[in-house]
């Protein structure tokens, strides 16, 4: 009787259920584990905040496929707290801790996918004996920060970061009547973000409560005899704490790729081909453990997303169970929430975009987002990059009360097919007085660029 041909999927977030369910419906007959080494698998990491705030009301939403629903809808197996330890490549094998049972063993494989995502950056002062600093990333994580929240009800938070969950748990804790002060490395929150944009943030943070520390670099902490942290020290100060989140980034997850001799990039992620085969033939990688192409600059690039994690590894999954799936790359599409404001972000921004080579001209403009006197009208703030010798859009922020995000999804899908100022001057977008004026602010900001070009 012919084996059924096995196929092993490491890693269980974002990019793993995906592949192993991509996997199995190419190939029914196909026996496909999902090995994940905590208690739970895909779930979102960016509705945490929203947990936080309360806007969750059960922390059940969050999980999107639980290990049985995983494996009675999709036919997959699956097996938690099963940490996959290292490769064999030569023996087509993976050595599997079981933290359940409390053993060693070793699962065979004829295909292997890799979506082992990506570690948060931490602090030289996190260690294990640290009882109230938090990162955002795990779910384990974010139920013991809501229960940490709930039975201390700490007054006084720190937030090292200000990139997108940095600034989402700013919000979330102001929702708690919790003072936070908020540390950045650079001037403004979100890195690369423009002058303007950026004191429009800042003020909106000032407004709501939130104390901006720019330029800040943490050098030390101060804690109590039990490991509780009582002040965050920078060059520039002292603040007092009951509670530290450290959101600083992530870095790609590939200790396990990178000792099986599996080639790494540059930007530290998995390099893998079309798709989404690594330097050994019957191993593939996807998520955010990988780098991958950027659509725009044609470089490789990081964009740990869900959805970017996703496409990933549909390719990924569908090649291991015998197809031909291709993976082109991507663009970075981000959006967030900062108290009233809607912020979007699209493409290369203006320093990325110059450090690929591109010769950019940016214009920025404030329109109204619908008819103005409609309730609920609010100016947005649009910045183009630009190429100045093809006419190509390569990037967009767009900030505004209402209407931001939405335009930014238009303006993503422009880039992604290459269009120029010109072709997204000639778009015909909708107007309808309680949604968008006459001249769409997408518009506004295609025709006042031609006139750089």
């Amino acid at each position: 009787m012919t084996r059924k041909p096995r196929i092993l999927v490491i890693g269980g977030l974002a990019a793993g259920p995906s592949a192993a369910s991509k996997a199995k419906r190419v190939n029914p007959d196909a026996e496909v584990i999902l090995i994940e080494k905590t208690k739970y698998i895909s779930y979102g990491i960016c509705e945490i905040p929203y947990y936080i705030t309360g806007e969750y009301k059960d922390k059940n939403d969050l999980v999107v496929y639980s290990p049985d629903r995983l494996q009675r809808e999709k036919n997959v197996t699956v097996r938690t707290q099963s940490e996959a330890e290292s490769i064999d490549r030569k023996n087509r094998t993976v050595q599997i801790k079981d933290h359940y049972k409390g053993v060693r063993r070793k699962e065979e494989y004829d295909k292997l996918i890799i979506t082992t995502g990506s570690t948060p950056r931490l602090l030289p002062f996190m260690n294990e004996h640290i009882k109230n600093v938090f990162t955002v990333k795990e779910l384990a994580r974010a139920y013991e920060l809501n229960t940490f929240l709930k039975r201390n009800k700490p007054k006084k938070a720190v937030i090292v970061g200000g990139g997108y969950i940095g600034l989402e748990m700013a919000e979330a804790l102001r929702h708690l009547d919790i003072d936070v002060t908020l540390i950045h490395r650079h001037a403004y929150p979100l890195s690369r973000i423009d002058e303007k944009s950026g004191e429009v943030l800042v003020s909106a943070l000032h407004e709501n409560g939130v104390h901006f520390v720019p330029e800040g670099n943490v050098k030390s902490i101060g804690a109590d005899p039990e490991g509780n942290v009582k002040t965050v020290v920078t060059e520039d100060g002292t603040y007092d704490a009951d509670v530290v989140i450290v959101a600083i980034g992530v870095i790609p997850n590939v200790s396990l790729a990178k000792d099986a001799g599996l080639d790494i990039g540059k930007l530290g992620g998995i390099k893998t081909d079309q798709k989404q085969r690594t330097n050994d033939d019957v191993i593939f990688a996807a998520g955010d453990c990988c780098e991958v192409k950027n659509l725009i600059s044609r470089r490789p690039s990081y964009i740990p997303l869900a959805t970017v994690a996703s496409k990933m590894a549909w390719t990924a999954g569908e090649n291991a169970a015998g197809g031909s799936s291709v993976f082109n790359g991507a663009i970075r599409n981000i959006a967030l929430r900062v108290f009233d404001y809607e912020v979007a972000r699209v493409g290369l921004m203006f320093s990325e975009a110059n450090d690929a080579g591109f010769n950019t001209v940016t214009e920025t403009i404030e329109a109204p987002s619908r008819v103005m006197g409609m309730p609920g009208a609010a100016r947005v703030r649009v910045t183009y990059i630009t190429d100045k010798t093809t006419g190509k859009l390569l990037g967009a922020t767009l900030l505004g009360k209402d209407g931001a995000v939405h335009r930014g999804n238009v303006l993503a899908a422009m880039i992604q097919m290459g269009a120029t100022i010109h072709e997204i001057s000639n778009l015909d977008l909708m107007y309808a007085p309680p949604f968008s004026p006459l001249w769409d602010p997408v518009l506004i900001a295609a025709n006042q660029t031609l006139k750089k070009l």
